[in-house]
């Protein structure tokens, strides 16, 4: 009896199975009333039975139904939530990545000026001080003096300009690649930092696109830049593993260290933008960066970044 009322709510709804119940009720009620010996205690009992029974196979139904649609709902929402953050990271790549090619664009358009305007004006007032000293042997020894303290204030800052605008955007880089470049940094920021700075290059040596080299000379220059300024450090190894599938950019210092959080996004709540920039730059080339450290016992930056593929194009 119970069967058909179940399967009138399960597939119509609530109100069929009402339906149902009241239909199956109405078949058995004149048969009960109408035999000679009329309803029995029984019979009344099985009624009432069927009765709340029903009732409450519908009402479970239709709570199960209610609760079915709303997780529907749910579900939609958070696919359309999943969607629409999926386009927001999407966007903030996008940008990300074109403010990052603009900056660079900056940078080489600031060094090409240092270079071609700023440092050669000052070789020329150089040349011009030479040429006065020259012509003009017999200075008094004070004026003798203080144009050759001038002259060389001059060297030393097209010293400074030509170091700002290499700074700014390495030549080596743009004409040789990044292993090369690396050899150049090395001994720069190893001079400037006072500490003892070690290439070491495992593996034949492979070419990256020129977004992708980029990336990786910034993300091993700031690395190295946070050891100097931060760490403490006496000594720093910097090695590059070439890997039959990845390439494995790792720097390694014998710092002081620190405590990093488990995400390194979350390192921009504590002023480490330079971290975190760094890990923004790695996800626009594909690549997986990853930060160790221990309080007392220096910290390790790497870099996992897939070999390019002749026939894929580079997601930057």
């Amino acid at each position: 009896m119970l069967l058909p009322v179940t399967y009138a709510a399960l597939v119509f709804g609530m109100r069929f199975g009402l339906l149902a119940l009241l239909i199956a009720i109405g078949i058995i009620m004149p048969n009960l009333f109408l035999s000679q010996s009329g309803p029995t205690q029984d019979d009344i009992i099985e009624i009432i039975g069927i009765v709340i029974i029903g009732l409450v196979v519908n009402l479970w139904l239709e709570s199960y139904e209610t609760d079915k649609r709303h997780r529907q709902v749910a579900y939609l929402r958070l696919e359309n939530a999943q969607r629409e953050l999926q386009r927001m990271q999407q966007n903030l790549r996008f940008y990300l990545k074109q403010i990052t090619i603009a900056q660079e664009e900056e940078r080489r358009r600031i060094a090409q000026e240092l270079h071609d305007e700023t440092a050669q004006d000052l070789i020329a007032l150089s040349r011009k001080v030479d040429g006065f000293m020259t012509l003009h042997p017999a200075l008094p020894s004070t004026d003798e003096s203080y144009l050759e303290d001038m002259h060389q204030h001059i060297n030393r800052t097209l010293s400074g300009v030509r170091r700002f605008s290499q700074d700014l955007r390495p030549s080596v880089l743009d004409d040789l690649g990044l292993i090369p470049a690396l050899d150049w940094l090395i001994p720069e920021l190893s001079k400037h930092y006072k500490i003892k700075i070690e290439l070491k290059i495992n593996g034949e040596a492979k070419r990256f696109p020129p977004e992708a080299e980029l990336v990786l000379f910034r993300i091993v220059q700031e690395s190295l830049r946070n050891v100097g300024k931060h760490a403490m450090a006496t000594e720093v190894l910097v090695t590059v593993d070439f890997e039959p599938e990845t390439t494995v950019f790792t720097v390694r210092d014998n710092g002081r260290g620190f405590h990093p959080p488990d995400r390194i996004g979350d390192l921009a709540v504590s002023g480490k933008l330079g971290l975190t920039g760094m890990q923004e730059r790695a996800q626009l080339i594909g690549a997986k960066l990853s930060i160790k450290s221990v309080s007392g016992e220096g910290t390790t930056v790497k870099v996992e970044l897939p070999n390019p593929s002749e026939h894929t194009e580079h997601p930057y």
